[in-house]
């Protein structure tokens, strides 16, 4: 059985607001080799142990995709469209137009619906952590998270505890549809025993706008399409509408409405900023963190991005990520089968117990949190 404490439902987090699209070597003149040669040359070589893993497995990942039935753009013969963009030394980035982490997103988050009509799913919305609980031993056993709309805190004891919880972007740029990417769960994670690196270390989106306050991304795709990039000036009035309509249509809408402007018939005011971070929670190869039954997958780890990333890969690293985690988790949670279950799991919610009597006890519990946040930003 599995327990997923969310802040919000996943079809509704920022990384689903994302335009990034799926790498995995397809084409003809393209390999694995060849896809992680294009990674490392920008990631650096200290992640080759994630990559290599990762881009040999990737057309798997891709085909899991498809029997999903994830609506990715085809030619006319049912083939896929690969694009090339900038990084790559070939064609191998698929679309679901610019909605590819939405549509992703929405279906697997469906698909879990089974799991909870068998029990081996508890899914529960509008909670965020805001204690890790460590047994005796030092190992992970159980959270204390606390729920949005009633102030409840509780404590759910565990076998092990895998956090996703999303990078700490919004820690250098606090205008984003971000907010919640302020490190709060890495911050938990560092003071009961967790490794962080790189923790200053983001990339940059090149072509960002600013309306109603907020940053916001075009794209990475429309950089393939022969736009006029000059002085700010993103420049697509040349280009053929049809295409850009299919490659970034819902995105180019939503600049309209935004920005109050045509993007077809004038030119996008653009600026280069933070995009998302690099470095993160330490883990191993199976994802698991410095401390016993603590794994993490996603933006919070530092992994597989080292020095810099393509458009192409968070989607791939996040899907290769979660199928290496659960199989770690599914293994260390056989492992401790040896042990007195009943015990354990005794000694884990009287753990958790007092764990939430200390917090209920005190009056600054918000503190946590953000001195959580501090922490990252001063390192």
């Amino acid at each position: 059985p599995v327990l997923l404490l969310a802040r919000e439902p996943a079809e509704h987090t920022e990384s689903t607001h994302r335009h990034d699209g799926f790498d995995a070597a397809r084409g003809a003149d393209d390999s694995p080799s060849r896809h992680l040669d294009d990674l490392l040359a920008v990631a650096g070589p200290g992640s080759r142990p994630f990559l290599e893993s990762m881009t040999n497995g990737a057309s798997a990942q891709l085909e899991r995709l498809e029997r999903l039935e994830i609506p990715f753009e085809r030619e006319r013969d049912g083939d896929l469209v690969l694009s090339q963009l900038k990084g790559s030394s070939v064609a191998r980035s698929v679309h679901a137009e610019s909605m590819t982490a939405r549509h992703l997103s929405r279906r697997l988050s469906a698909l879990l619906a089974k799991y909870e009509v068998s029990g081996q799913l508890h899914r529960y919305v509008g909670w965020t952590v805001v204690d890790l609980v460590l047994d005796d031993d030092g190992s992970a056993c159980g959270v204390v998270a606390q729920c949005f709309a009633t102030g409840e805190l509780r404590s759910f004891e565990a076998n092990g505890v895998c956090l996703a919880s999303g990078g700490h972007t919004g820690l250098f740029m606090h205008d984003t549809l971000a907010p919640g990417g302020l490190g709060g769960v890495t911050g938990l994670a560092l003071r009961r025993g967790a490794s962080v690196v790189a923790p200053g270390s983001v990339s940059v989106h090149p072509l960002c706008y600013r309306a109603a306050g907020f940053v916001r991304r075009l794209p990475r795709r429309l950089e393939s399409m022969n736009a006029d990039l000059d002085a700010g000036l993103f420049d697509l009035t040349r280009l053929d509408r049809a295409p850009l309509r299919r490659a970034a249509g819902s995105a180019l809408e939503a600049y309209a409405q935004a920005a109050g402007a045509d993007p077809y018939s004038e030119p996008i005011v653009v600026m280069a900023a933070p995009d998302r971070t690099l470095g993160g929670l330490e883990v191993s190869t199976d994802h698991a963190t410095a401390v016993p039954g603590l794994y993490a997958v996603g933006g919070v780890i530092g992994a597989y991005f080292g020095a810099g990333t393509l458009p192409g890969t968070p989607l791939l690293a996040a899907l290769h990520g979660s199928t290496r985690v659960a199989a770690a988790i599914g293994g260390y949670r056989d492992g401790s089968r040896e042990k007195d279950l009943h015990k354990s799991s005794k000694a884990a919610r009287k753990r958790a117990e007092t764990a939430l009597a200390s917090l209920l006890s005190r009056n600054d519990q918000g503190d946590a949190l953000h001195a959580a946040s501090q922490r990252l930003r001063t390192v």
